[in-house]
């Protein structure tokens, strides 16, 4: 996850990213976003055996307004 401008981008690891306003009291997501499916899966690659093509291990970055996401 990361804070811009006092909000924070984070991703569940699977296929969804969040917008979300920081709160002590709790999760307050303000908007999310369903991220493109893998294309051209190898079921018996490593991402299979280590938990799924679906999930995202990278760290997301954001650069010059651009918000950079990979698996």
């Amino acid at each position: 996850m990361i804070l811009a401008d006092g909000l924070i981008l984070a991703t569940d690891g699977k296929r969804t990213l969040y917008l979300i306003e920081p709160d002590p009291s709790g999760f307050k997501p303000l908007a999310s976003s369903e991220l493109p499916a893998e294309a051209g899966t190898n079921s018996e690659g490593i991402a299979a055996r280590i938990g799924g093509s679906t999930q995202s291990w990278a760290p997301i970055a954001l650069a010059d307004g651009k918000l950079l996401i990979r698996d």
